[in-house]
Formats: structure tokens, C-alpha cells, sequence
């Protein structure tokens, strides 16, 4: 079968591999659709980061010796199921795969956080194989069923819209709520997707691009400001009261001036919740948290979301075809993919990639 291999910075290479043999307790998947993740750029750019580099993974026990294959955001269907399978998989089946790689014997996989595992790992970057291939064996209990109704497509969309269920969840947002959300990338207009949802009163967002503030219009944001041109806080608080603020902020730029906006954003006991990946530890004005009792969390991925996302798309709570700016076979990944997204991200939010070529799916 095709797949795209990692080998490091600025090399990705379309290969020839062994389609993956069935095993117990595994699905043989035939890839339909396959998003491009930042984290996948960011590998691409000047990795291994993530990948794990001359020690394997401890898990997988897989190195950037053996070639990655990348690709974490993805849906397909089953071709093949293997023996003492749990549930009642079969040969046509439409699914999508959790991501989350973990030991099962640490401290959070033992207290139900496997999304915070000590040797957290990911499937498309840690090993076993990933969604930039034709096909991927995967295990019976990383598989969630795709809702009628739901296209292949979307349901490639469902990772990072875990992503930001969890976050929401996390953040112990309520109905009825204000909230700011910091960067409009995929994230964040996923993000503002689930708050809309979810029956927040005010999505303001923060966001430099013209481009990506548009998008996050389409999810459905109040308000949208430039943090270039806009004193973020001073705007906040025009909307929510002089003395106020929102109830929530989600910090999904990595930005360091952004995280201090949204800690100024925030009410009195209000809440930061921090999504993003930091490549530079950022400074933090701890006075601001102290004197108004502002709290920050961390969300890290997805644990027992999916569900709720499946339902979101199934019932139409949440769509998210404006969201999918192109599609492109395997064979365009660096051209089309890659380098459309380093050179001109700000006119994109996801470009899907179709491993089979059969874009009707």
C-alpha cells in the first residue's frame, strides 16, 4: 500500500509498504479521509519533536529509525475484523479512531486520565502505523462508529472536536456563559463550535487574521477582534460589564501576549483553560491571578469525548463542512498539503487527505 513515511525535518516520502495483516482483537481500516494537524507541521518543519527521535517510544516501542507514518485525524471503514474482537464490529463499518496511546499501568491511566499518561504517546506519531496511509490495523478499542448521516469527511474533523469538547468540559464551562477564545485556528473555531452549542450567551474571540476571524464568524462568535488593532481586556469588558469579565478564556494561539489577555479578560474567579502546546515556557503574571482568585487549567486531548462528538455530528448539533478547505490525494501531501499550510495557513483551517484517491467516499 501507499503511505506518507516521516523521516525528519522537511522529509516525508510517499512509499511502498506492506498493507498491515490482521491480527486478534484488530480491524484492518481503509482510510477515507486523513486531516493535517499543526502537530504534523510542525514535525514536518523541523522535528522530530514529538516523534520520538533515536530512543523508541516506550510504548510503541517505535523510532524515527523505523520511518513514521503520519496522521492522526482520520476516518474510513472496516475492511476486515479480526479474531476475539469486542463488539459487534463488521466488514463495512464507518469509524474513527482515538488517537491516544498510553501505558495503562502509570498513575493517570490508573486513575482514569490515560490522556495524561507518563509515556503518552499518539497514534501518527509515536508508531503502530497512522491515517496517511491506505490502510491502518487498529485496535478494536481505539474504533468509534460514525452516525448515519455523517459524512466521512466530517467525521475525519471528529479528533480535534474532541479536542475541544474536552477542553470545554475541563474548563467547567456552563450554559448561559461568557467566553473568549484566543486564536482562530482550527481549534479555536472548533472551540467556538462546541461553546455555541453548548448555549454560551457571548464567544468573543481574539484573533490577528482577517482570514481566521472570518472563519470563526462561521462558527458562529458575537464578537471578533484584532488583538493588533484592539486592547483585548478593554473590549471584554465593554461587552460584559466595567468592572466584569468573561467567564471563561481558552488559550489556543500559544502566544504569550495572548495568555496574558486572557488572564486579564477573565472576572473574578473566572477561568483560563490553556489548550495549546507551548514551544517556550511563557511568563505568567501571577498578581493577576492572585488578587482576582483567577484559576488556570490545562487540557491535554481527549478522554471519553468522542461520544459526545458523535452525537454532536449525528444530530446536527455541530457541522463542520465550511471548515474543510481542501482535499488532496496522497501523493499532492507536501506540495498541496504541507507547503500550502507553512506558506499560506491563514487561508486555511483543514485540508483533508484522501489515501485512496476516491474523493466520492
Amino acid at each position: 500500500m501507499k503511505a506518507a513515511i516521516y523521516r525528519g525535518a522537511k522529509d516525508i516520502r510517499i512509499e511502498d509498504v506492506d498493507k498491515p495483516t490482521i491480527q486478534p482483537g484488530h480491524c484492518l481500516v481503509k482510510v477515507a479521509y486523513c486531516g493535517i494537524c499543526g502537530t504534523d507541521l510542525h514535525e514536518y518543519e523541523s522535528g522530530p519533536i514529538l516523534v520520538p527521535g533515536k530512543t523508541p517510544h516506550p510504548v510503541t516501542g517505535c523510532s524515527l529509525a523505523d520511518g513514521i507514518c503520519l496522521g492522526h485525524e482520520f476516518s474510513g471503514t472496516i475492511e476486515e475484523v479480526g479474531d476475539n474482537v469486542a463488539g459487534d464490529w463488521k466488514r463495512g463499518d464507518r469509524v474513527v479512531i482515538e488517537a491516544v496511546i498510553s501505558c495503562k499501568e502509570c498513575y493517570a491511566c490508573r486513575s482514569g486520565c490515560s490522556n495524561a499518561c507518563a509515556k503518552l504517546g499518539f497514534v501518527g506519531i509515536s508508531g503502530l502505523g497512522g491515517g496517511l496511509a491506505e490502510y491502518f490495523l487498529s485496535p478494536a478499542e481505539y474504533l468509534h462508529r460514525v452516525p448515519e448521516g455523517v459524512s466521512l469527511r466530517q467525521a475525519a474533523m471528529s479528533e480535534p472536536l474532541a479536542v475541544a469538547v474536552h477542553a470545554v468540559r475541563r474548563s467547567g464551562f456552563q450554559k448561559g456563559q461568557s467566553a473568549l477564545v484566543l486564536g482562530a485556528g482550527p481549534i479555536g473555531c472548533f472551540l467556538t463550535k462546541v461553546l455555541i452549542a453548548q448555549g454560551a450567551s457571548k464567544v468573543i474571540i481574539s484573533e490577528p487574521s482577517s482570514t481566521r476571524r472570518s472563519k470563526a464568524a462561521l462558527a458562529g462568535a458575537h464578537h471578533l477582534f484584532s488583538p493588533l488593532e484592539d486592547d483585548i481586556p478593554a473590549r471584554v469588558r465593554e461587552l460584559t460589564g466595567s468592572d466584569e469579565g468573561v467567564d471563561v478564556a481558552f488559550e489556543a494561539a500559544g502566544n504569550e501576549r495572548a495568555l496574558d489577555a486572557g488572564i486579564r479578560s477573565l472576572k473574578v474567579r473566572g477561568t483560563l483553560l490553556n489548550v495549546s502546546v507551548w514551544s517556550t515556557p511563557p511568563k505568567v503574571d501571577m498578581n493577576e491571578l492572585v488578587f482576582k482568585e483567577r484559576s488556570i487549567l490545562g487540557a491535554s486531548c481527549y478522554k471519553d469525548d468522542h461520544p459526545t462528538v458523535m452525537h454532536a455530528l449525528g444530530s446536527g448539533l455541530i457541522r463542520l463542512d465550511d471548515f474543510i478547505s481542501a482535499v488532496i490525494p496522497l501523493e499532492d501531501l507536501v506540495d498541496k498539503g504541507f507547503r500550502e499550510l507553512l506558506e499560506n495557513n491563514e487561508n486555511h483551517v483543514k485540508i483533508l487527505v484522501c489515501p485512496s484517491g476516491d474523493m466520492s467516499l
